[in-house]
């Protein structure tokens, strides 16, 4: 279990040195595609991307990436075994855009790898109420070996909404091997919340004995505490919520690996802010060629550009898809 929260609130943390710079369906049917409140912009809604099946399955915790409309203006702000991850975030400071291809690491923090699947034309779904399959058997079970190696599991609010997602590792062994290390047999689940209400009966919620997490907007952070109870730890992160606070946040509380699991505007908050450390892309092998549908990302600042290339560190084959694996950061794990 993660060590407990010492407040309900996140607090900025001191102004570092003068030389460095401070630098994230289901079975029931889906919710509407937008919101018009101010988090809960509208767009195209969109599905898990990286973790699906098939067409008559709707367990979405098979599901890897999540996508959601919601949490805060994106412009704001390997899977590896357990042994052999390391116990904490380490700590840096300095720009988020790098001189060369990284990001530079902004103060403490987990390492943050984000992993999704696309089509050929970079969509995550299509604009159908029909489950669009991106993956295959061989790539869930990558995401169920990514997922038992991280020590926490975070998506949006209207991921938990549409998808209603279990987020769990499926496979006993693995939840054994955690077991044998020390680790909750479950990574702990973690939701960024804007002003969208969920529901507490969702599976985020009620399926897994591990801890579930909220950062919300403060506007929100009431409400959010009594429409969850004992589900969850809510947290208020500011107005919007901060990123960069959160994950020091989380980090102070034991989680040293986090994996992203979407959606689009989560993919987003983190890669504009310079927030992941590796990027995991499985590209499946046909178009949606809908402008209604939602991509892997929205329009933003990222720090990868024509002229600031990402690394990339790895090509694999998997049956029909294929994985891209990219260092976006200085801590890139190999």
């Amino acid at each position: 279990m993660l060590a407990p929260a010492t407040r309900n609130a996140l607090t900025p943390p001191a102004a570092p040195p003068a030389d460095k710079h401070p630098s994230e369906r289901g079975d029931s049917a889906r919710s509407a595609r937008a919101e018009s409140n101010a988090t809960d912009r509208p767009a195209p809604a969109e599905r898990d991307a990286t973790d699906r099946t098939v067409p008559a399955e709707r367990d979405v915790s098979d599901r890897t990436v999540h996508a959601e409309q919601d949490a805060t203006d994106p412009t704001a702000h390997a899977e590896r075994s357990v042994a052999d991850r390391p116990a904490c975030a380490e700590s840096a400071a300095g720009e988020i855009a790098g001189g060369d291809n990284t990001a530079v690491t902004p103060r403490a923090r987990p390492y943050v790898v984000l992993s999704c699947a696309m089509s050929l034309d970079g969509y995550l779904d299509d604009a159908t109420d029909e489950r669009l399959v991106l993956s295959n058997n061989e790539d869930l079970d990558r995401v169920d070996a990514m997922r038992a190696g991280c020590d926490a599991i975070l998506v949006g609010a209207n991921t938990i909404r549409r998808d209603n997602p279990r987020l769990l590792v499926r496979a006993q062994a693995r939840r054994e091997q955690r077991a044998e290390n020390g680790l909750s047999p479950q990574p702990a689940k973690v939701a960024i919340f804007g002003h969208g209400d969920v529901d507490p009966e969702s599976r985020f919620f009620t399926d897994g004995d591990t801890d579930k997490i909220v950062y919300c907007a403060t506007k929100t952070a009431g409400r959010n505490r009594t429409r969850l109870g004992d589900r969850a730890e809510v947290v208020d992160g500011g107005e919007p919520v901060d990123l960069e606070l959160a994950l020091e946040d989380l980090a102070a509380r034991g989680v040293g690996r986090l994996l992203v699991e979407g959606g689009s505007t989560v993919h987003t908050m983190f890669l504009t802010a310079g927030l992941v450390d590796e990027l995991h892309l499985v590209v499946a092998p046909f178009f949606v060629g809908d402008g209604r549908a939602p991509r892997f990302v929205g329009d933003g600042q990222f720090p990868w550009h024509r002229g600031n290339r990402a690394t990339m560190v790895d090509v694999r084959r998997m049956d029909d898809v294929v994985l891209l694996r990219y260092a976006l950061s200085d801590r890139f794990e190999a």
